[in-house]
């Protein structure tokens, strides 16, 4: 039973090695045509790169697909189309309609594909200043997945906050966000869904239009006694005109065994267009 044990703690550690150096070598990837913007390079940046900030809604279409590799045993592929419709500069409005196939092994079933769960967003404005902005908002997720594997079986509330702060010194912008997903209805036999989500990330701006991202997610889950989860995304995107960016965000699991929170790793691409 102990050689067991140890050699089950052997395969855990190597394939947590493995999953770390795909993650830095996808971080390295994005990362090797980076460098600061050079004085005479900023006027034409910095009207692309303005429009990465929250002081003002714009209008804008995403699609961006997603692979997410679960800790409870396969995993999930994601299209997800998306749009923001800025009703005026401080008031938006998003919708997201995914559709999701799962990956085998998922909860012991076959690969199943379909709708997933419909998402709503109002955001406001409900401060801004020079250089920096207050946003508050919610989500509403509806439980419309086609298959009970493909979303999370309830009607979910989801509140939320966040701020852009703008650091000019740095050509960079720092986003702390905080919000609280809570079950409002649906499946009963499906577990209520009670956790908060707090991110900071930190967006740096580049020469050649590319830009950066990093954010770090901590996650409390009230449904299993508080337990404390966390995940670590980093996104390269270049802004290929002023309207239109392409992006890469790779992510990794740090902590937080068994959490439907927490991942082994995933990795999303797409694409933006601002109006």
């Amino acid at each position: 039973m102990a050689l067991a044990r140890s050699l089950h703690k052997k395969s855990q550690m190597i394939a947590s090695f493995r999953t770390a150096g795909a993650f830095v070598a996808c971080l390295a990837f994005l990362g090797w045509p980076f460098h600061p913007v050079e004085a005479d390079d900023r006027a034409s940046v910095a009207p692309a790169l303005a429009r990465a900030d929250a002081l003002d809604f714009r209008m804008r279409a995403e699609l961006r697909d997603e692979y997410v590799d679960f800790q409870q045993g396969g995993g999930a592929n994601m299209i997800v189309p998306r749009l923001d419709y800025a009703v005026s500069p401080a008031f938006s409005l998003r919708v997201e309609a995914p559709v999701v196939t799962s990956g085998p092994d998922l909860a012991g079933q076959s690969n199943q594909a379909g709708f997933g769960d419909l998402l709503f967003r109002g955001s406001y404005r409900a401060i801004r200043g020079t250089g920096y902005a207050a946003v508050v908002g919610a989500e509403v997720i509806f439980d419309t997945a086609s298959e009970a594997s493909l979303g999370y079986g309830k009607d979910v509330l989801a509140p939320l906050a966040y701020a852009s702060i703008e650091i000019p010194r740095f050509r960079s912008v720092l986003f702390p966000f905080i919000q609280h997903y809570f079950t409002v209805g649906g499946d009963d036999s499906r577990p209520d869904v009670n956790y908060t989500s707090v991110k900071a990330a930190v967006l740096n701006r580049w020469q050649g239009r590319y830009y950066s991202v990093v954010e770090p997610q901590l996650v409390v889950d009230h449904e299993r006694s508080d337990r404390v989860g966390m995940t670590l995304e980093a996104e390269g995107g270049r802004f290929l005109t002023r309207q239109m960016t392409v992006w890469a965000r790779p992510g990794l699991g740090l902590f937080g065994d068994d959490l439907p929170q927490v991942y082994n790793w995933n990795l999303k691409v797409g694409v933006r267009y601002t109006f």
